[in-house]
């Protein structure tokens, strides 16, 4: 039976990539950072002090207790009498019912209030906790919770700053939520400087300007930040905000996959496999998607399979290829999905099997993928062994294929159009099809256009 899948030449790459021009292959962007463990260094624990010398044999002293000689009552009176630090002691005092008082957050609340409006910005935050979570006021209130966070942002409170800015985020108010993520970025605050170019860079709650975005993303990027890091590498790898630049796209991506990011791995292998600001080097490129693939990065996993299918840097292995793809597949992994389509339809690494081919297909189209569309909508132009044919959709998810403005997707779009399939054969949309796909960088669109038409690009 005839394939319906490009063949392998032609899967070089599949998804917005020129084989040409180093400045448009193919990105693997998305996925979920993975979550490594803090070192934590030794400490205050169970209120005894471990020296930090390895010689644990030595005397254990006793942690001195920090509410040794405080006086509640002392602490009241200063407190009545409009001391601000005063009543806000008192309102620590009672909130976590310290030295001998009993927990009672309706006296913690009353206390942070009056310490509140005397200028206290401490005071100010507790408040905002107190309406957040419901402690010692008749309900939470988000509306006042955010009011009071404002208030003691307002007054430079770094904590306050962060749960403004979170709080206004998740309230729909990008352009507040800005403003004090600004104050931390600009205090320094790595995350926050990564927060910051993120809403420049997409035009959230502040007019889009790239250029800043890329000034605040090497700040972050220069204290550690990993997916700053990646950011910044995207940003030189496209030329947003800053000239293209490989080597600098290399150095960050080096980085940050040095440093346990299983995106910032995955990128760094298509680097090494496509020479993207360092020298080619297959090997290296499957040692960084098996990195990556391990920390279970669905773009990783779909590399590394690509890796087994064509023997990249290691021994070709259809089978090994299948069970990475199906791991990548089933986070719904666009790419993977369709190349398990693939697998079934050619019986390569698993059986052959078309209905499966065409379930695989319907998610990887489901999933926006242009090339899926097209192949789905060639496999549903025909009665075949993977079900019945259904013209009208096949016609639909042929058009949204030929709009998508993707190089792998065109060419398809052509060949459909030489060949009379899904659509009747039109010479003339062909030939504009594959132009079109020879300008992005395609060089088998032209290879294919000097074929039919008797001449180069």
């Amino acid at each position: 039976m005839r394939s319906f899948f490009l063949p392998r030449f032609l899967l070089v790459l599949l998804f917005c990539g020129a084989l040409t021009s180093p400045a448009s292959w193919w990105w693997p962007f998305g996925g979920k950072k993975s979550v490594l463990d803090d070192y934590q260094t030794p400490e205050i624990q169970h209120g005894k002090y471990i020296p930090t010398d390895g010689d644990l044999s030595k005397k254990i002293y006793k942690k001195k207790d920090p509410d040794e000689g405080l006086s509640v009552k002392k602490v009241q009176e200063l407190a009545e009498r409009g001391n601000s630090n005063a009543q806000l002691t008192l309102g620590k005092i009672y909130f976590d019912g310290r030295a001998g008082a009993k927990q009672d957050f309706k006296e913690a609340f009353h206390w942070f209030s009056e310490a509140a409006k005397n200028g206290n910005a401490e005071a100010m935050y507790n408040v905002a906790i107190c309406y957040d979570g419901g402690f010692g006021v008749r309900k939470a209130d988000a509306k006042k919770a955010l009011s009071w966070y404002q208030n003691a942002a307002d007054h430079g409170v770094p904590e306050a700053q962060l749960k403004t800015a979170v709080f206004a985020e998740m309230q729909g108010k990008p352009e507040m939520a800005f403003k004090y993520y600004k104050m931390l970025a600009d205090d320094g605050e790595p995350a926050c400087q990564l927060q910051v170019a993120l809403q420049y860079l997409n035009g959230y709650g502040v007019t889009a300007d790239s250029v800043t975005a890329v000034e605040y993303l090497l700040k972050s990027a220069e204290q550690g930040n990993t997916r700053a890091q990646i950011r910044l590498a995207d940003c030189y790898q496209q030329g947003v905000g800053t000239p293209r630049n490989f080597r600098e796209v290399f150095h960050w991506l080096t980085l940050a996959a040095h440093d346990g990011d299983p995106e910032a791995q995955a990128k760094l292998g298509v680097c090494y496999l496509q020479g993207i600001g360092t020298e080619e080097n297959a090997d290296l490129a499957f040692h960084w998607f098996k990195i990556s693939a391990e920390a279970k990065y669905s773009v990783g996993q779909y590399l590394l399979g690509n890796c087994y299918r064509d023997g990249t840097g290691t021994e070709q292995n259809d089978h090994l290829a299948f069970e990475q793809y199906i791991l990548s597949a089933d986070t719904g992994e666009p790419l993977a999905q369709y190349e398990l389509a693939s697998a079934f339809q050619d019986g390569r690494g698993t059986r052959q099997d078309l209905k499966l081919a065409r379930e695989w297909l319907e998610k990887a189209a489901q999933g926006d993928l242009p090339i899926a569309k097209i192949r789905l909508a060639m496999m549903l132009s025909e009665d075949s062994g993977a079900g019945k044919a259904d013209p009208v959709r096949a016609r639909k998810l042929f058009d949204e294929a030929e709009k998508a403005q993707d190089s792998t997707a065109m060419l398809q779009v052509a060949l459909c159009y030489l060949n009379g399939k899904v659509v009747p054969a039109d010479r003339k949309k062909a030939q504009k099809m594959l132009e079109a796909a020879a300008v992005s960088g395609d060089i088998h669109a032209a290879e294919i256009y000097k074929i039919y038409f008797g001449k180069e690009f």
